[in-house]
């Protein structure tokens, strides 16, 4: 039996023991009665239905004592057995639980020593890798270490060639029926992921290679070597600085084993390690071809220590020669540089003279035609003045004449308001009397309607009568009639009599304000036309001076023109004479000038064979000084390679101690 069925059974057996219990209690009750509380003057059968069944109130208190205290020892119990079934169901989670943690253990426990003898075997791989310094036995080491310690079944190891355009197969293992000698692989799309992962740097795990686009595949025909065959790998790049050298190639090809994240981080881990080495391979393989080719120098330069100290030797008196030779032609030029010095000041007084003068007459010259210019100048501004002054008369003339007209428009515009302002005034008179008439109308209409009631009043009462009358009052009955309908007649016209009073008073009304307004806006006009009157008046009165002072000023510039002209041809006549005398000096200048760049240039001529000899004389102290700390430089050298040899040499003894660790 499962533990569900155990469950409900449990359950369900508590439900129905609660429920007979329930049951049961009018029983219980009826016994405790019996022993505690009977009655001996009534038979012992009597005592046991006669109380139950004596009334409908006892019949129903038993069954309510029956039923109810079932339902709920039924409910209770059932409870009870859920919980106890809840009960018995964890504890037996748990007796499972403790037999899988029991069994987890000594899985955890084989896995630990398999783990600590993996620990122990990679540690000991490392400390192999990190000892040699030879790149096949370490990447042999690490294709060992991923195949032997960590489990992986197959391990590819690829390395690039010097030109890197090819891959070739350097540590296989976990391949049987394959060969790597000799078998390569071009570095180009052909490699498929092999190319991919070199080229980008990148690590890849594929799980199912038929699912990935054709750039990822091998093409033929390497697509048939056996050792790469595999749908589910990893393949990882050695990159050493910056650049791949090689690749990682891991699988699980037998037991299909998929490969997973921390397996990529394994994986990696040795592809760095690898790198590692080969950076410290490298780097101790350049040490000593570096001290080697350091050994084979510093034996060569000591071999030529000798002839260096003489040629050091033969360089200073050369030096010593040549700055005696430069001593005696510094001398010489230092007397030619004199005798050029007098000369070139002679030269210089006369040349300066000659310049003042030149200097004046330009001085002179510019003023003139400065002169002339600001003549010129005020000619033409005395020119728009005269013209300015013209146009000023004939604008005044204009307003003037403007002014005229306008004022005559403005009495016109405001003969023209009156006669508006008394027409308007007319009319308003007249709108008020329409109003008046309009109010006597409408007391006649108002005795119309009292006509026009009597008379109906009049209709109906002969009406009346005539009814009254019989056969004799017929025809003044039809008499009654009409009167009673031209009555009629005369009320609907009274009321549309009325009505249209009514409107023309309300237009009336409305006629008579726009009347007044338009009278107040025509008095507005023709105050308004009076101030624009005597503003024109002013504006005529200012047009006139204007026009009176524009005229003098157009007189007094036209003298003014014919004075600056005067003026203007004085100061042409005095430009051209000291232009010709300008001309003259600037002619002797030029000569003069001649004549001091040829001094000048033999001045800095001596100037520069001088500054060259003590020049020369410097740079042959310099020389020597540098001769002398050159010689001292090759000494110190010398003597720094010696100490340096001796190093080279520690180092050698280094390198050769741990090639032997090593090997």
């Amino acid at each position: 039996m499962d533990s569900g069925a155990v469950i409900n059974s449990r359950s369900k057996l508590y439900g129905l023991l609660g429920c007979a219990l329930g049951i049961s209690a009018p029983i219980g009750w009826t016994i405790i009665r019996l022993i505690f509380f009977a009655d001996p003057d009534r038979p012992f059968y009597s005592q046991i239905f006669s109380d139950v069944f004596k009334d409908a109130f006892s019949i129903s208190l038993y069954a309510y004592m029956g039923i109810g205290t079932a339902i709920v020892l039924g409910a209770l119990g059932s409870y009870i057995g859920k919980t106890s079934d809840e009960l018995h169901k964890r504890a037996f989670e748990l007796d499972v639980l403790h037999q899988e943690v029991a069994s987890q253990k000594e899985v955890f426990e084989n896995r630990y020593r398999v783990l600590d003898s993996n620990i122990k075997s990679f540690h000991q791989i490392s400390s192999r890798i990190q000892k040699s310094i030879d790149i096949d036995e370490v990447l042999r080491l690490c294709a060992e270490g991923l195949h032997d310690i960590l489990g992986y079944e197959r391990i590819n190891i690829l390395m690039a060639n010097e030109n890197r355009t090819s891959l070739s197969f350097v540590a296989t293992v976990g391949t049987t029926d394959f060969n790597p000698r000799g078998v390569t692989l071009p570095l180009d799309l052909r490699s498929g992921v092999i190319y991919k992962c070199f080229a980008e740097r990148q690590l890849y795990m594929i799980d199912d290679i038929g699912v990935y686009p054709a750039d990822f595949k091998l093409k033929h025909p390497f697509d048939a070597i056996s050792a790469l065959r595999s749908k589910s790998f990893v393949v990882c790049p050695i990159v050493v600085k910056g650049e791949s050298v090689g690749v990682f190639g891991v699988d699980n090809r037998t037991s299909r084993r998929a490969l997973n994240d921390t397996d990529v981080d394994t994986i990696k881990l040795f592809a760095d390690q690898a790198a590692s080495a080969i950076v410290r391979i490298n780097l101790l393989r350049a040490i000593g071809a570096l001290t080697s080719e350091l050994e084979t120098t510093f034996a060569d330069l000591m071999k030529n220590r000798d002839h260096y100290s003489r040629y050091v030797a033969n360089l200073k008196d050369a030096v010593n020669s040549v700055a005696d030779g430069t001593a005696h032609i510094a001398s010489a030029s230092e007397s030619v540089l004199s005798s050029v010095d007098e000369t070139s000041s002679s030269v210089n007084n006369i040349y300066v003279s000659i310049e003042q003068v030149s200097k004046n007459l330009d001085y002179l010259s510019e003023s003139i035609d400065k002169s002339a210019s600001a003549m010129e100048e005020l000619n033409s501004t005395i020119k728009n003045v005269e013209q300015s002054a013209a146009i000023s008369h004939q604008v005044s003339s204009t307003v003037k004449e403007k002014a005229d007209s306008g004022r005559t428009v403005v009495e016109e515009t405001i003969h023209a308001l009156a006669e508006i302002q008394n027409s308007v005034d007319l009319s308003f008179d007249a709108m008020k009397r329409l109003t008046e008439n309009s109010g006597r109308i409408e007391s006649i209409v108002g005795v119309i309607n009292d006509i026009t009631k009597r008379t109906n009043l009049l209709a109906l009462n002969a009406s009346i009568i005539a009814a009254q009358a019989g056969e004799y009052g017929k025809s003044f009955g039809v008499v009654a009639d009409e009167i009673r309908n031209l009555s009629l007649q005369t009320g609907q016209s009274t009321g549309e009599i009325t009505d249209i009073i009514e409107e023309i008073m309300k237009e009336s009304h409305s006629a008579a304000q726009n009347i007044s307004a338009s009278k107040e806006l025509v008095r507005k006009g023709v105050n308004l036309g009076g101030v624009m009157g005597q503003s024109l008046e002013v504006i005529q009165e200012s047009s006139v001076r204007s026009m009176d002072m524009t005229h003098e000023i157009k007189t007094a510039t036209e003298e003014q023109a014919r004075s600056v002209q005067l003026v203007t041809h004085s100061i042409e006549n005095v430009s051209s004479m000291s232009s010709q005398i300008f001309k003259a000096s600037k002619e002797q200048s030029d000569a003069a000038m001649s004549i001091v760049r040829s001094v000048d240039s033999i001045k800095e001529m001596t100037q520069e064979m001088v500054k060259a000899t003590v020049k020369q004389v410097e740079d042959g102290s310099d020389i020597k000084q540098s001769v002398e700390a050159v010689g001292e430089m090759v000494t110190r050298i010398f003597e720094d390679m010696e100490v340096r040899r001796e190093e080279s040499s520690a180092v050698v003894r280094e390198l050769e101690m741990m090639k032997k660790i090593a090997g």
